[in-house]
């Protein structure tokens, strides 16, 4: 395999067509040009990762699963390959080309999803999940290392916010246009060309959802790629590739610890396999479930054991994340908070139509329309606000996130407590404004921890920590709940437990981050072992 030049030491014509200096001030035209490539992407991800709950209703019945196994199908089946792939993408992408990552990505999850509407048991449904989420983990590091080389300093809150508006978009769009298309299919299906009307509605909606995102693929594909001068060094692609991916891939771990750090790194990695695995059954004997919790306990392996790689192999970017106490408190409390949110939100359609016995199409048209307008106002606004606290206090992120996670409460009770759609959508619509307002501010936080060779790495950190938690256990655990009492309305009002605890991550983080200066960050860095 001939060696690749990293992005910064590439071709002169490459490096004349793409260069964007590392201390940009101001972005230029083709930076928004990128931006919106970057929000569309987000926009097909997230119609792919959320059209199971407006369809969930649907393949419960036809499949004859529990509210337990849709939670799982929704959230954990996703989160745990996302993770386990995901953590490896983040140095991927800090060393390779993004775009031709990113696109790869796109074209495994957006085929993988259409793929999903062929699967005739619980086991193949969750298979396919576990694929779009292998395909997804390419999708946040790649985008955020991008925008963080196009856009200066001072807009990035505001970018990320912007670019983070494609989930609420992709999440609407999929209770939108997956609530009409299930509820008329059986006329719509007689429109087409093909014996299209033999499929079941879910099955096509899978189809639908999945084949658009191929398309988009080829234009990220063909994008240009902002150089990086700090890294220079050249790789072979694909034994890089392959290393990185068995430092989170397991048994192959075992071969990447032997390598950095000997004998004794396998014994304390076989001692953390014990551990987990024996959690992982207790787990499974108190309250069943073994494939939740085998896949969590493969996750949680996952991201422990490439943190002890990265120690080994990048003192510098351990010291910056993994041993940072304050990215630590603030990707924790991120992941509480994404709890909340991502139950409610993965439970929000099935629960109005069995509740309140509304029709798919209104279900999606009410849910989305009120979601992506809340939403989307709620980044811009958080993103906004954030970027000029943040001017006067640097601990912004947090004082937005802990609004972010009481404000909502009382919203979320009058939502579990109303008689009609109308007063649901009304207290939804408080909920969803006030729960997205963090998401740009954490995301910029956590940037402004670390040195720019090691953003892709951040990002996808605190990407897969959220989604790791936050769909890993959220979903599920509403719909165990939903399960052991026979009440949807107890499995989501449990979700309230969490914000205490979030509260007092960030506050702790809180505490720290004014001591965290630039200057502080480099001193960090250097005493790690980085050159600068």
């Amino acid at each position: 395999m001939a060696e690749q030049a990293l992005p910064g030491a590439g071709s002169p014509a490459e490096r004349t067509a793409a260069d964007i200096p590392a201390g940009v001030q101001r972005a230029e035209p083709y930076a928004y040009y990128i931006l919106f490539l970057m929000v569309v992407g987000n926009f097909f991800n997230f119609i792919d990762r959320g059209i199971l709950s407006i369809i969930g209703n649907r393949v419960r019945a036809d499949l004859h699963l529990t509210d337990a196994q849709l939670g799982f199908l929704m959230g954990t089946a996703f989160a745990v390959f996302y993770s386990v792939v995901g953590l490896a993408m983040g140095r991927i992408a800090d060393a390779v080309s993004r775009r031709g990552l990113m696109a790869t990505g796109m074209a495994v999850w957006s085929g993988m999803t259409a793929a999903a509407g062929a699967a005739t048991s619980y086991t193949g449904l969750a298979t396919a999940r576990m694929a779009v989420g292998i395909g997804e983990a390419t999708a946040s590091p790649c985008a955020h290392s991008l925008l963080m080389d196009y856009f200066p300093a001072r807009n990035r809150s505001l970018v990320l916010g912007i670019y983070l508006g494609g989930v609420h978009l992709g999440g609407a769009a999929s209770l939108i246009g997956g609530g009409y298309l299930l509820q008329h299919w059986g006329t719509l299906c007689t429109t087409l060309s093909f014996d299209a009307c033999r499929l079941a509605d879910w099955r096509a909606m899978f189809l639908i959802a999945g084949l658009p995102g191929l398309g988009l693929a080829v234009l990220i594909a063909l994008m240009r790629e902002p150089a990086r001068p700090e890294i220079v060094r050249p790789v072979r692609l694909l034994p890089f590739v392959v290393g990185e991916m068995s430092a989170a891939v397991p048994p192959f771990t075992l071969f990447n610890l032997y390598r950095a750090g000997g004998g004794a790194a396998v014994v304390r990695n076989l001692v953390l396999v014990a551990v987990l695995g024996l959690i992982a059954w207790g787990l499974t004997r108190l309250v069943g479930d073994p494939l939740q919790w085998s896949a969590l306990a493969l996750g949680a392996y996952s991201v422990i054991t490439w943190g002890g790689v990265m120690r080994l192999r990048d003192r510098p970017l351990f010291s910056l994340t993994f041993g940072c106490p304050t990215f630590l408190l603030i990707t924790a409390g991120g992941s509480l908070m994404a709890s909340i949110s991502g139950a409610v939100g993965a439970w929000n359609a099935p629960y109005v139509m069995r509740a309140l016995h509304v029709s798919p199409g209104q279900a999606g048209l009410y849910l989305g329309v009120t979601g992506v307008v809340t939403a989307l106002s709620s980044n811009l606004v958080g993103g906004f606000i954030t970027d000029l606290w943040k001017r006067h206090d640097r601990r912004a992120p947090m004082w937005i996130s802990i609004i972010s996670l009481t404000a909502p409460i009382p919203a979320l009770l009058v939502m579990l407590r109303a008689q009609d759609l109308e007063s649901y959508i009304a207290a939804f619509a408080v909920f969803n404004f006030l729960i997205m307002l963090w998401s740009g501010a954490l995301g910029a936080q956590i940037q402004d921890l670390v040195l720019q060779r090691m953003r892709g790495t951040a990002a996808v950190i605190l990407s897969l920590v959220l989604v790791l938690v936050g769909a890993g256990i959220g979903p599920y655990w509403v719909g165990k709940i939903s399960t052991m009492t026979g009440s949807l309305t107890a499995g989501l009002y449990s979700v309230i437990g969490l914000v205490p605890v979030a509260v007092a991550l960030f506050l702790l983080a809180a505490r720290r981050v004014r001591a965290d200066t630039p200057a502080a960050r480099r001193a960090r860095a250097a005493a790690a072992g980085e050159a600068l």
